[in-house]
């Protein structure tokens, strides 16, 4: 960020060689951060809901501090005013740390506490830097850790975000469920390890894609609610060091009022601190939906196949030339990029059990890769979502024709007709088929076994009937 001068007042002769400009809201913690951990261009201020739940952390430290007598009221009104210009989504530009730093999240935490308490003293008519009257760690970190801190801020933000995945989720499910209504009279050879199995209505497959992901999308919000116990109070190690008594029940309460959530604090405050498991929970939740969406992206691929050389059943949308050197190519790109988005997100997944393991003793010091990964997996989810829905989903439709032919060409019809003509009977036509690579259904009608009405009739009632979307056989065998 470029800043003018003159130079803000720096705390540290160790780092002469930084200047902070004298519009510049952090400060020398910051600044140093910033130095040692520009790594993967990626800053707080990229991701606005962790900025927003800082705030929220600080704004209700500070009220409780204010209400308990700890802090001035001149001073937590206006560290309280700053925050909310920061909830408002003022002053983010100021949030410079790489979400990658290393410091087990201190250079996130004082970030906030700087940006924090020079805007506050610029509220009181001061200038930053100026930190005898409102100190970043003093007045704004008051009662608090990065420990503590941070992991709540990370809890809330995350849930947060985790909202407009789940509206993608929902527009997902629901055009899915449209298909499945669109195509209820569509019979289709249903398949098992690629080969032809049993006779089935396409609407039946897309019902049950329906059900997959609105179950998924259950699991995740669950998952996301579990992030509302938080473990603000404990600190640093969970003893509430730092912290006067009764603070701890005070800010629980008064985050759960800011934040207008049901924020809860953990049953055991050590265990709040030591283990981030709830975040390796919604992550593997992630990784799931996920894969749930990338597998069914892969089975569109499959069914979209050809045109002529291969299954050709669905027509997805043309969005975009398949070939810059085949004139015509139409590849399934947007179900391609679903399952791309399902492979980074179970890398994301990976990186975070990782971390979660490798949490040591009291806390867990790797919250700023949980963070990168977390929110990149919330992103690459809910944007390929949402457009996998809008630029496939709702487009694609079923070539009827194609569908019912390769259903009448395959064998597998003979399981439908065993009960009306006999084992013995339907054997004998299958048998015929395969040696004079004609269509089973053809060699039945030709013998004058059924005609082609009854061939159909047998189709729907073997899948359920026309209707049928979500039908379950009484039997799996």
């Amino acid at each position: 960020m470029k800043v003018k001068q003159p130079a803000m007042r720096v705390e540290s002769d160790s780092l002469d060689h930084i200047t902070l400009g004298e519009e510049c809201l952090y400060g020398i913690n910051t600044a140093r951060g910033a130095t040692n951990f520009a790594i993967s261009g990626r800053r707080l201020s990229h991701e606005p809901a962790l900025v927003h739940a800082l705030a929220e952390v600080k704004k209700a430290a500070a009220l409780t501090n204010r209400d308990l007598g700890l802090l001035a009221r001149d001073v937590a009104d206006a560290i309280i005013a700053a925050c909310d210009e920061i909830m408002a989504g003022r002053h983010h530009q100021h949030f410079v740390i790489d979400l990658l730093e290393g410091s087990g999240a201190t250079s996130i935490n004082m970030n906030a506490n700087e940006v924090i308490a020079n805007r506050a003293l610029q509220l009181l008519g001061g200038a930053p830097g100026d930190y005898q009257r409102i100190h970043p760690n003093d007045h704004v970190n008051m009662g608090q850790s990065t420990n503590d801190a941070v992991p709540t801020a990370l809890k809330l933000a995350v849930r947060q975000r985790a909202h407009l995945l789940l509206a993608a989720l929902d527009a997902l499910v629901e055009a899915l469920q449209k298909k499945a209504v669109a195509f209820a009279d569509v019979p289709r050879l249903g398949r098992t390890c690629l080969q032809d199995a049993q006779p089935m209505m396409l609407g039946q497959a897309f019902g049950g894609y329906s059900a997959a992901v609105a179950r998924a999308r259950e699991a995740t919000a669950s998952a996301a609610d579990g992030l509302l116990v938080v473990p603000l109070g404990g600190t640093a190690i969970g003893t509430g060091l730092g912290a006067k008594p009764g603070y701890r029940a005070a800010v629980l309460g008064t985050i759960a009022r800011v934040t207008g959530q049901p924020v809860q604090g953990s049953a055991d405050i050590f265990d709040g601190m030591q283990n981030a498991d709830q975040f390796a929970r919604f992550s593997g939740e992630l990784r799931t939906t996920a894969s749930l969406i990338g597998k069914i992206a892969s089975d569109l691929v499959l069914l979209s196949s050809g045109p002529n050389g291969g299954i050709g059943e669905l027509h997805l949308p043309a969005v975009q030339a398949g070939s810059s050197i085949m004139p015509g190519k139409v590849n399934p790109v947007m179900p391609i990029m679903m399952q791309q988005v399902a492979f980074a997100v179970s890398g994301n997944d990976l990186t975070v059990s990782m971390a979660v393991l490798n949490g040591q003793l009291e806390i867990n010091h790797f919250e700023p890769v949980m963070a990168s990964r977390l929110f990149d997996s919330l992103n690459l989810l809910t944007n390929g979502t949402r457009l996998f829905t809008q630029h496939c989903i709702d487009g694609l439709d079923a070539d009827r024709e194609r569908s019912l032919n390769n259903l009448l060409g395959s064998s597998a019809l003979a399981t439908v007709f065993v009960p009306t003509l006999g084992y013995d009977t339907t054997a004998a036509p299958v048998k015929r088929s395969l040696q004079e690579k004609r269509p089973f259904s053809a060699l039945v009608i030709e013998q004058g076994l059924m005609d082609e009405n009854d061939v159909i009739q047998a189709l729907h009632s073997s899948a359920g009937g026309p209707n049928a979307v979500g039908h379950t056989p009484d039997s799996a065998d």
